[in-house]
């Protein structure tokens, strides 16, 4: 005969926040302030707190890992498919593309449609820009092998030194994009574990305070907001009013943190690149610190934001400040501002 378990048998802070980091980022955010403030009342919480207190440090460095990670494997994939991209772009209207400068070289030793240009490019140019990113980057290896075997033709011979060289690097950026990969996946399976570990604090301290409150348990209830566990829908906080850069400091701020945000995220777009995040804020912080990790190309010109976050989700872009990297390594640029 089966018994129905009791209430207590689960984890409400467990179940409400399963598959939702922002969602335990919000209640950690939440709670916090409720706990110090009952413990300061009620001396018998300060356990709770004090364990509630690492959960949340350590959640806190973990969310900080984790969207290090994500940013790193971001740019890493945009390096790449900057890098595959040259293949075939024309910087303008007048200059070849990388492919079409090599084909040049190669018809001058191998017409077209002639044995040798079958050899090295068995289906024309398709042969390096066909199939999946590793097959196309093993095609320009072996591209690179075969002119390499020329050995009557020096111009082929140097042509495949070119080639090597290119698709040496290309593989290069794709061992470190997989490794980014790998180390997101590592850094949100640790997250996970401190999600379970934080969930296990709260829940302890719901236990605790039962005890405490034992002759008032309505006020339990105020240890935590009942609506997040419930998931009532809520709005996804609007964009930053403001922007503010700091290069020596490398801190991206806004003047307050919009209402119903608990983080602010950092991101950047580079020449002819695509939007980038590159760090995300410390809980209720109004600025960003952008991670030494990340790095600026001298002389090129940037584009940089905020969004704003919570469980809902993430807002619309705030202001954009426009910001061209020294020359040097020390950033010099005074501060730049932007509402």
């Amino acid at each position: 005969m089966s018994t129905e378990p009791s209430k207590y048998a689960g984890n409400q802070f467990d179940v409400a926040t399963a598959g939702s980091f922002p969602l335990m980022s919000e209640v950690l955010v939440d709670t916090l302030p409720r706990l110090t403030a009952a413990a300061g009342l009620k001396p018998a919480l300060a356990p709770a707190l004090t364990a509630l207190q690492a959960a949340s440090t350590a959640w806190n460095t973990g969310e900080t890992n984790l969207a290090t990670a994500e940013a790193i494997q971001l740019g890493a994939t945009l390096s790449l498919n900057e890098k595959m991209a040259t293949l075939t772009r024309k910087p303008d209207a007048e200059t070849n593309s990388v492919l079409e400068g090599w084909e040049l070289i190669l018809l001058a030793q191998a017409p077209s449609g002639s044995a040798l240009y079958t050899v090295l490019l068995p289906h024309g140019r398709e042969t390096l820009t066909g199939g999946t990113m590793d097959e196309q980057i093993d095609a320009l290896r072996d591209f690179a092998a075969r002119l390499a075997m020329q050995a009557m033709k020096p111009n082929l011979v140097a042509l495949g030194m070119t080639v090597s060289t290119f698709a040496t690097s290309a593989r290069s950026l794709r061992t470190a994009q997989l490794t980014a990969k790998t180390n997101v996946s590592n850094a949100r399976a640790n997250q996970e574990a401190l999600r379970k570990s934080a969930a296990a604090e709260l829940f302890s301290m719901t236990g605790l305070g039962m005890s405490v409150f034992k002759l008032t348990p309505l006020d339990v209830d105020s240890l935590y907001d009942i609506t997040l566990l419930r998931q009532t829908p809520q709005e996804i906080p609007t964009a930053p009013l403001t922007t503010e850069w700091v290069p020596l400091a490398r801190l991206l701020s806004a003047a307050a943190l919009p209402a119903g945000a608990t983080r602010l995220e950092a991101w950047r777009e580079g020449p002819g690149g695509m939007p980038e995040r590159l760090a995300i804020g410390e809980p209720g912080a109004v600025d960003v610190l952008i991670p030494a990790t990340v790095t600026f190309d001298g002389g090129s010109t940037y584009q940089l934001w905020l969004t704003a976050r919570n469980s809902r989700g993430t807002s619309n872009p705030g202001p954009i400040v426009t910001w061209t990297a020294p020359l040097t390594h020390i950033f010099e640029a005074p501060i730049l501002a932007a509402a």
